[in-house]
């Protein structure tokens, strides 16, 4: 009962392996390999261009502790609260985009918001926007005041009073001050833990290389 089966299929084993049946795979095979080649050669392909590059050369000075993003990260969806209501990270999409959670109980972060106001002022709100955000409650009545107080022109008061932004969204973060570096397409290019003067040098020539939509090497 068991040889009838067996004995069929040595059979088509043998069929397989005929000459005759051999080209005729092989030929078909080579007739989709011909389509697929033409195919390809029909679609239009750009020149590979040199991968722009952020040059750690601008990593030094105040933008020394500045740390890529490895993996890369998108723009959290969580939203914090803006002048006018709810906004979200998403909103700036198209603009390089420097995120940062500060507090007015913390020293360091009091004393980067005037470099950081200095630092909108010399770039396009088009091209660029810092989106300074106070990680604390009451910040919608305390805020203005406080803001005139520091002589703050150029930056919007925003404010996440219930810390899910910066609990949730952004992950384990050793402290404040910190500040998070998209691109225009939302993704995080890197980030710098701690205080620094956004107004110097090597912080604006970061900036160009973002909008130039350089990536960090």
């Amino acid at each position: 009962m068991t040889e009838q089966p067996q004995n069929a299929s040595n059979t088509i084993i043998r069929q397989l392996f005929q000459p005759r049946m051999l080209l005729f795979i092989w030929g078909g095979l080579g007739t989709v390999f011909v389509l697929w080649m033409s195919f390809s050669a029909m679609i239009p392909k750009g020149k590979p261009g040199p991968e722009k590059t952020i040059s750690r050369d601008l990593l030094t000075g105040e933008m020394r502790n500045f740390e890529r993003a490895f993996p890369p990260r998108g723009m959290p969806l969580t939203p914090f609260q803006g002048p006018d209501g709810e906004v979200a990270l998403r909103d700036f999409r198209g603009k390089v985009v420097l995120v940062n959670l500060w507090a007015t109980w913390c020293p360091p972060c009091v004393e980067e918001l005037p470099s950081l106001d200095a630092l909108q002022a010399s770039f396009d709100f088009d091209d660029f926007a810092v989106v300074a955000i106070a990680a604390e409650p009451r910040m919608a009545k305390r805020g203005p005041a406080f803001f005139d107080r520091l002589g703050i022109e150029n930056l919007v008061l925003y404010a996440d009073p219930r810390l899910e932004f910066a609990g949730t969204a952004l992950g384990s973060i050793a402290g404040l001050p910190v500040s998070i570096l998209y691109d225009k397409n939302g993704n995080e290019l890197g980030r710098l833990q701690g205080g620094a003067d956004w107004s110097s040098a090597e912080a604006q020539a970061l900036i160009r290389a973002a909008i130039a939509g350089q990536k960090l090497s």
